[in-house]
């Protein structure tokens, strides 16, 4: 088999198993370790994969190869910690909206997965966090506001001052670095400036949230519990927080 004819096969492959080792690929071809590895080089330095430690993983964003300034711009599959539940938690997101509704985004590796169930549908998206605009430009989607502002390269946002009052959405989709008693907090100073001024646009406000980070404090409290409408979780969150959360009367969606 020819390099192309094996590198279109890998390139199917990560497309049903977004990682695959040296190994698994090597069993697939059936051809040498060093093969594959020459193999994984040139589609990394053709941006058509991502080159891991003895493997490779699929891209998530369109391809970066013809445009070094965004390399590291989008998140890959290793960034996340669970990304399978990361993915339901974000297509989740996405079933709760209805045709034609304006809905706000915020930053975030898991706001970002929003993108590809976002396309195809009638939601109209208003958002200032950069990997998820441009990845939405990138597929033609059509219902998209970019929030504008100065570019902020290490948040990979836009930052504005004021706030747009004639801005209205039925939700505002937030991730965070923690989910307690206090709320959900978050690291980020700038991306938590930007979220609290679209909570002004916004009727309720959803979070999603990693199993992992339930119970944990992870900053400056976002928003309080009093202030949230929905959490998305996974399956293993915390059932003790689950429960304060309902009492809370906040809606819980464990996938």
């Amino acid at each position: 088999m020819n390099s192309r004819s094996r590198q279109k096969r890998i390139l199917e492959h990560l497309q049903e198993h977004p990682i695959l080792t040296v190994g698994e690929i090597v069993e697939l071809i059936e051809c040498s370790p060093a093969t594959i590895r020459r193999d994984i080089i040139e589609l990394d330095e053709q941006g058509k994969l991502k080159k891991i430690r003895n493997g490779a993983e699929k891209i998530l964003s369109p391809s970066t190869s013809e445009s070094p300034g965004f390399k590291g711009f989008y998140p890959n599959i290793s960034d996340y910690n669970n990304f399978d539940e990361c993915d339901r938690i974000a297509r989740q997101a996405v079933q709760l909206c209805q045709d034609r509704d304006n809905v706000f985004i915020g930053e975030g590796k898991t706001t970002f997965l929003m993108g590809k169930y976002l396309l195809g549908t009638n939601i109209h998206v208003y958002s200032n966090y950069l990997p998820l605009v441009t990845y939405l430009i990138s597929e033609g989607y059509a219902h998209l506001v970019v929030l504008g502002g100065q570019y902020i390269k290490s948040q990979s946002l836009l930052v504005s001052p004021e706030i747009q009052e004639s801005y209205q959405g039925r939700y505002l989709f937030v991730s965070g670095d923690g989910l307690t008693d206090a709320g959900l907090t978050k690291s980020a100073l700038l991306a938590f400036m930007e979220e609290k001024k679209m909570h002004a646009y916004a009727d309720k406000i959803i979070a999603l949230v990693d199993a992992d980070k339930i119970g944990v404090f992870g900053g400056i409290t976002l928003f309080n519990l009093d202030e949230l409408d929905i959490v998305i979780t996974g399956k293993t969150a915390d059932p003790a927080i689950i429960e304060r959360l309902n009492r809370k009367n906040i809606k819980v969606f464990l996938v």
